[in-house]
């Protein structure tokens, strides 16, 4: 439901697999219709293409992916809501979905404050992601971070969005982080959202 709806595409290198060892293989080919169609990302975009046919056809909408930036699927409309009714431009979207490359490391800080600081806001966020961001404001220069440093992070981003629409989060799964189910239960939470971890078969 909503008028305005934006979801939210993790696109980070972690979207690649489900393991570690499976991500940095993947990550490190050249091969980017492989990446592509690894098939936890799959199931990312297959999620998007869900949501987008469920929307409310007077409503309007905005699609970003993200990872160490941010973008909109339809390039150039990042600052404008889109017409659900508008459906060539939303199977145009979808389309461009399908071209993305999963890359990179996660800035949750970022996209959460684009989001608020749209004009008019958005009454609802969807969040597709699997696990906590690995960047954000204050960032170490190191190449790995610490669990702690991603739950810092986390509650860096997490400080924008208190006092905003309903968060839906639609969490994938990621090996070893342990820890992003609880805190993603308290974004929904404060934010009267909903949380979901779906089944292999889903969507």
């Amino acid at each position: 439901g909503g008028q305005r709806i934006l979801i939210l595409l993790d696109s980070s290198a972690s979207m690649l697999d489900t393991t570690i060892v499976n991500i940095i293989r993947i990550r490190s080919m050249n091969d980017n219709e492989r990446k592509r169609n690894s098939q936890k990302w799959q199931r990312a975009v297959k999620a998007v293409d869900w949501l987008t046919a469920q929307l409310p056809i007077n409503s309007q909408y905005q699609i970003w992916n993200f990872n160490t930036g941010y973008s909109s699927i339809v390039p150039g409309t990042e600052n404008k809501w889109l017409e659900v009714a508008d459906r060539v431009q939303l199977d145009g979207a979808i389309d461009n979905l399908k071209k993305l490359v999963p890359e990179n490391g996660t800035n949750l800080t970022q996209v959460f404050r684009a989001a608020a600081d749209m004009s008019p806001p958005p009454d609802n966020i969807y969040l597709i992601t699997d696990g906590l961001p690995t960047l954000g404001d204050k960032n170490s220069g190191k190449p790995t971070v610490t669990e702690r440093e991603r739950e810092e992070h986390f509650s860096e981003a997490q400080k924008l969005m208190n006092k905003g629409p309903p968060i839906n989060v639609i969490l994938l799964p990621l090996e070893g982080d342990n820890k992003a189910p609880a805190l993603f239960w308290e974004l929904v939470i404060a934010t009267n959202g909903g949380f979901v971890t779906p089944s292999k078969d889903w969507p």
